[in-house]
């Protein structure tokens, strides 16, 4: 083959030696895949630079012996056809493929190997892989087996892509199939059509994988320089694979968003650099990784050092931290992961370092705590109930139950409570008690109130309340939801959008929740009692209201919390208490709902001590909208208690 055109080759040779230069300038990176890219870049390099030479050598054989590029190329031939070994196996490590542990994939590597060893060394003194004539190049037949190798490495490059690409996190894997398949074209047509276009071909490959995998910046925290959470998953799932042992410290700074929001994110991002910098100066063996925003990791190759290395992580935080001239002290809560102990795999890591540093958070904040001394089945079960109340909210599964009301004085069901229900397929349902609080905390109280108010609309307008004994439902409302600025208007929007009275809607407050906020929720609650919207009291006798309270707030109903019922029907002085209790409601003209009525005994007490509505299972549980439609319809004749 007579090339009279390099500059495929030129372009080949300039692009492999920045990317070796952008290696080596880059942040070290203690992975297996990035150690094998030098290996690449370097058998790059040298095939570039020698299929030059060679081609040069022929082209200017007045001056240099032809023997000088039998030399050349051989060894450039080498160098090819390992880089096509070494890139696949690089590939592999990618996809955390433990190839010494893969029988068959060790023995096809092996193989491939030995073959490009044995049929590209000798030739350099033998005429075995091709001829030069005429100062051309002509393959012989023993060049075909370099081809089937190549063959087969490409083969399965294009299979680890395919079948392992979700473990290329930010690779694009149809891009690099697509690169790859066409490097394999090039190298046919080097071979029949006479266009050196092979190495410029493989050199885009390698810069395609460099840039999108390979590259330090991929898995370096921008902040703090430090390694970052992809380059901990890659790190850890190699490690997990190879069965180490070995320990994770979690280090947590105690209260850091008040750096932020005092002192500025500037002079928090310093902060960070400086926790890192000390850090990674702990020890050279160690790796460090920046996990979140005021969180880092560092690996422990013995875990018996761990505790000794946490020790020394605590005393540092009792000093402070000087940054800009100021000194800054801050705390950290400190947790031992051992693995594979506590956890066998990188899912199971994560969580394990989210639930334990949660419990080491309300148990031993500052201190150090171990992964496996914290209740994990507690808080696993904890997390998992919170996600599955994000996900029905996100999904908009929330199902809405009605649980009768009993009107003492019409004899019938007159109203009824709107009860929100989650069901999960895993944890089956989840009790209200349970996901309103998490609702709370997770700030997606108003997402849920959202899809009950609308699910009540829809259901009032759809089976026709109004033609039924029912005059109105019960809505919860949180005091979250109460503090929104524009709640009243959103509320009576979606009561205009499906023709809902405002007096076939009644918003029940607890009284726990609302001493905090009494401006704020007041100011609400007037807004809606001005718009027809009623409003009652829940849970009355359980938190914190007293008489100026109850006479600032615009309540027309109470509801007597259902602890107070059922022990007034253990003891009398109970039992008088709520005697009085309900007088002193009705001389404030207030409407009284008794919850938790379960028999009849209590039905009749109740009533006869002027409470005007009872709830309870004596009269039905929460049902479903339809069973309770069917339950209004069966019960609509007026009855006695």
């Amino acid at each position: 083959m007579a090339y009279t055109n390099l500059s495929f080759d030129y372009i080949a040779i300039f692009f492999s030696l920045m990317l070796l230069i952008w290696y080596k300038v880059g942040k070290k990176v203690p992975l297996k895949s990035f150690g094998c890219f030098l290996y690449v870049l370097v058998c790059l390099f040298m095939a570039s630079v020698l299929e030059t030479v060679g081609y040069l050598i022929v082209r200017y054989n007045d001056y240099i012996p032809l023997r000088v590029a039998y030399y050349t190329t051989s060894f450039q031939l080498f160098f090819i056809h390992n880089f096509i070994i070494i890139i696949t196996y690089t590939l592999f490590c990618m996809a955390h493929i433990n190839v010494k542990k893969n029988k068959l994939i060790k023995w096809i590597f092996n193989v491939s190997w030995v073959v490009v060893l044995c049929t590209t060394i000798p030739c350099i003194w033998i005429d075995g892989l091709f001829t030069l004539e005429s100062g051309e190049y002509i393959a012989t037949g023993l060049g075909n087996i370099l081809y089937l190798v190549d063959g087969v490495m490409v083969t399965m490059c294009i299979w680890v892509l395919t079948k392992r690409k979700e473990n290329f996190k930010f690779l694009k894997t149809s891009i690099t199939t697509f690169i790859l398949i066409a490097s394999a074209v090039c190298g046919v047509a080097q071979v029949f059509k006479f266009a050196p276009m092979l190495n410029f071909a493989i050199t885009i490959l390698s810069t395609v994988l460099y840039l999108c995998q390979v590259r330090s910046d991929v898995v370096t925290d921008e902040v703090t320089g430090q390694l970052n959470r992809m380059f901990f998953e890659e790190y850890l799932r190699d490690r997990f694979i190879k069965g180490d042992e070995f320990s994770v410290i979690v280090v947590d700074l105690d209260d850091f968003k008040y750096v932020n929001q005092g002192m500025g994110v500037n002079v928090g991002d310093k902060l960070l650099r400086q926790v890192g910098v000390f850090l990674e100066g702990m020890n050279s063996d160690n790796v460090v990784i920046h996990f979140e925003a005021d969180q880092f990791c560092v690996i422990v190759g013995e875990a018996a050092k761990a505790v000794n290395v946490a020790e020394d992580i605590k005393e540092r935080f009792s000093h402070g931290w000087v940054i800009d001239g100021k000194e800054i002290l801050i705390t950290a809560t400190i947790c031992i992961v051992e693995c594979p102990v506590d956890a066998d795999r990188y899912s199971t890591l994560v969580e394990v370092i989210d639930y334990s540093m949660e419990s080491a958070k309300d148990t031993n904040k500052s201190g150090i705590s171990l992964a496996y001394e914290q209740d994990l089945d507690r808080i696993h079960k904890t997390k998992q109930i919170e996600k599955a109340v994000k996900r029905a909210v996100a999904k908009r599964n929330i199902q809405v139950h009605y649980q009768p009301i009993f009107s003492t004085k019409k004899g019938l069901y007159n109203s009824a409570e709107a009860l929100a229900r989650i069901y999960d397929e895993e944890l089956g349902w989840i009790a209200p008690d349970i996901f309103i609080p998490m609702a709370e905390k997770n700030g997606i109280i108003n997402e849920l109130g959202d899809i009950v108010l609308d699910n009540v609309c829809r259901f009032i307008k759809e089976y026709q309340i109004a033609k039924t004994t029912i005059e109105y439902i019960e809505i919860n409302v949180s005091p979250v939801q109460l503090m929104q600025k524009d709640f009243s208007k959103h509320m009576l929007g979606v009561m205009e959008k499906y023709d809902v009275l405002p007096s076939q809607i009644n918003v029940e407050v607890t009284e726990t929740e609302m001493i905090n906020a009494f401006s704020v929720v007041n100011s609400n609650l007037r807004e809606l009692v001005d718009n027809g919207i009623e409003i009652s009291l829940d849970d009355y006798g359980s938190g914190y209201a007293n008489i100026n309270y109850m006479n600032h707030m615009p309540f027309k109903f109470v509801k007597i919390d259902k602890d107070i019922i059922w022990q007034a029907f253990k003891n009398d002085r109970a039992s008088t208490v709520l005697e009085y209790t309900i007088s002193m409601l009705a001389a404030l003209e207030l409407n009284i709902v008794a919850e938790g009525v379960e028999t009849e005994e209590m039905s009749q007490l109740l009533a006869k001590f002027g409470c005007q509505y009872l709830q309870g299972w004596y009269y039905s549980r929460a049902i479903p909208e339809k069973e309770f439609i069917s339950f209004i319809k069966e019960n609509s004749i007026i009855t006695t208690v």
